[in-house]
């Protein structure tokens, strides 16, 4: 699976979708990256039709490169069998014809295909008239396989988000345990309770816990993992947490001021106060 770097810059980003980095990826990986470039768009304070307009034009550059290609070697065609003809440059001729022609197919191939895949995934999650879709597409994560291969599956069968489907995604596995872990006492607790079930019932795998928790939370074990061994540390450890980190413990918030737990969100308003600028 490719690494979607969310710190490339918006000129870096850019660069890689026009020379088609992220075009011959698997549809599930092709749906991340949309994420990704969207996540960076939205760190420049960009607006998502900004967004949309990119990709499209995108499509449509790739279109008039290939007419420019084209129009360049028959032309090149043309002054070779047409300047001081010989039976050398017109083997010459047909060469560069040829490969014009393969050229030219490629190069509209691959314009055609990806104006016709952006248009339908822009139509999908268009805000303005599909905002399940967008906000499903919101709360993919960029390194979640399994979420983005759901994700993708109801793109390519046309199947529409409902709005109660959205409320039970609203809270992903990252602000779920966040709020578990918070409830019980503090950030690594679950991983606490997780070597102490192992080590008492030797039966229990590692693997094992973290699926039978990814199926209470939501996700995929992999992603139950990669909070134990990433995000719990980075939260309890970090004096300047992130833009998405410091919005997922606000979600951690309204989920205890929701089951009538206001000192905890008052304890969530402390955390946060301690460690940023919020």
């Amino acid at each position: 699976m490719k690494n979607f770097d969310t710190k490339n810059s918006l000129g870096q980003y850019k660069v890689k979708e026009l020379f088609w980095f992220f075009d011959e990826l698997s549809e599930e990986e092709r749906i991340l990256a949309y994420r990704t470039g969207w996540q960076i768009f939205d760190q420049n304070k960009m607006f998502f039709e900004d967004y949309a307009s990119f990709h499209k034009r995108k499509g449509i550059i790739l279109q008039a490169l290939g007419y420019t290609l084209a129009a360049i070697l028959f032309l090149s065609v043309v002054y070779i069998l047409l300047v001081h003809p010989s039976a050398l440059k017109y083997a010459l001729g047909v060469f560069v014809l040829a490969g014009s022609v393969m050229t030219f197919l490629v190069v509209m191939g691959k314009a055609r295909k990806n104006l016709r895949e952006t248009q339908r995934f822009f139509t999908f999650i268009d805000p303005s008239s599909k905002k399940e879709n967008f906000q499903a597409f919101l709360n993919l994560e960029t390194n979640d396989l399994t979420e983005a291969e759901s994700f993708y599956e109801n793109l390519r069968k046309g199947n529409d988000y409902q709005e109660d489907q959205c409320n039970v995604v609203e809270y992903d596995k990252t602000v779920s345990l966040l709020a578990i872990e918070i409830m019980l006492g503090e950030l690594g607790t679950l991983n606490g309770l997780k070597q102490k079930l192992l080590q008492s019932d030797y039966t229990i795998k590692s693997g094992s816990f973290d699926k039978v928790l990814s199926s209470v939370v939501g996700g995929t074990d992999r992603g139950i993992r990669d909070y134990f061994s990433k995000i719990s540390p980075e939260i309890a450890n970090s004096k300047n947490l992130s833009a998405k980190r410091k919005e997922q413990l606000i979600k951690v918030k309204e989920i205890f001021i929701n089951a009538g737990l206001r000192e905890k969100a008052v304890d969530i308003d402390d955390f946060i106060q301690k460690r940023t600028d919020l």
